[in-house]
């Protein structure tokens, strides 16, 4: 008999897979709902994997939403970013105005002062030799400017045109070693010369052993030389001393303008006098 069925298994299965079939085809047939052990089997086999790339593309989904949130955040950031250096930039530039304005209301109220016609002009460039102390302005023939007249701001002098052309002008600041400014101690009128140093200080030359110069003092232009109104500020006295000569005093002044500083400036005609004086 096992030989038999070892011999005729091909067949014998084959039948019986075939009975199998017209049994179950039967009974799907008379029943309400057809029996598909196969189906189930597949069924059952293919759950976790659909549980598990179900899954995997919901978390897919979550991370390239999160991606695209990012991405998107981002590009808000950048945005916004742009905003405020744009309002950072303007915000700059309307208090670089704020500022020229004030210091323009300045001239304009030390123009009126003196009561003379004279000429604003910006500093456009200053030399590049620490012993010699100029700078150039952006007015010159053309807006009335000649050489010998006085630069000014309101927190004192300057100093003068030395060289001028059709747009431009050189001025010799104060400062400058090679410069002279006739001067007086304002509390008692003693007079002197303010010249600047190498260091770019200024110092009151000439001043009389006996005179009376105290620390502290305000030193003013006389008048008298013919090219600064009288009256305008040079600066503070900072320190008195006795020269090697023992004939006069050596009187350091402290400017009142800051010349590194200066950037816009009233150049006036030689003579004029400070309304008051």
């Amino acid at each position: 008999m096992q030989r038999l069925v070892s011999r005729h298994r091909v067949i014998l299965s084959c039948g019986f897979f075939l009975l199998l079939s017209l049994v179950l085809a039967a009974v799907n047939t008379r029943a309400s709902y057809q029996i598909d052990p196969v189906g189930v089997l597949l069924l059952e086999v293919m759950h976790p994997l659909q549980v598990g790339v179900t899954a995997v593309s919901q978390r897919a989904e979550r991370l390239w939403d999160r991606y695209v949130a990012l991405w998107t955040v981002r590009e808000q950031n950048d945005v916004l970013r742009q905003r405020l250096e744009s309002l950072e930039g303007m915000a700059q530039q309307s208090m670089e105005l704020d500022l020229t304005n004030q210091r323009l209301e300045k001239l304009l109220t030390l123009r009126e002062e003196l009561g003379v016609k004279a000429v604003a002009a910006h500093v456009v460039g200053r030399s590049p030799v620490a012993w010699v102390q100029t700078v150039i302005l952006d007015r010159g023939e053309n807006h009335g400017i000649t050489k010998g007249m006085a630069v000014l701001v309101p927190e004192g002098v300057v100093g003068k045109v030395m060289s001028v052309s059709a747009h431009t002008a050189r001025v010799q600041l104060i400062s400058d070693p090679n410069s002279g400014v006739d001067a007086l101690v304002q509390r008692t009128r003693t007079r002197g010369i303010a010249a600047g140093t190498l260091e770019g200080g200024c110092t009151l030359k000439y001043v009389q052993r006996g005179d009376e110069v105290e620390i502290g003092d305000q030193v003013v232009t006389s008048g008298l030389d013919g090219i600064f109104p009288k009256g305008q500020l040079i600066g503070t006295v900072a320190r008195v001393g006795t020269k090697d000569s023992r004939m006069f005093q050596d009187v350091e002044v402290m400017l009142s303008a800051e010349l590194a500083k200066v950037e816009e400036v009233l150049v006036v005609a030689p003579g004029v006098v400070r309304a008051g004086e």
